[in-house]
């Protein structure tokens, strides 16, 4: 998942967000990051990675997502 962006659906609040990992590139430097809903902070999984993680809402306006 390293330099990508995915739709996340929160599993309590049910709103989507995105989540963004940037590669930090510190070798051999893994750990579990957690994964947490922008909109209520209620953890929804998590990734072994040297990056940082990163979550944005994602609010959508008829059928356009910003």
């Amino acid at each position: 998942m390293d330099n990508s962006k995915n739709i996340y659906k929160c599993k309590a609040c049910g709103k989507s967000f995105t989540v963004k990992i940037s590669n930090a590139g510190y070798p051999g430097g893994k750990e579990r990051e957690n994964i947490d809903c922008p909109w209520c902070s209620v953890e929804n999984g998590s990734e072994i990675t040297s990056g940082i993680i990163t979550t944005h809402k994602v609010i959508t306006e008829g059928d356009v997502v910003q």
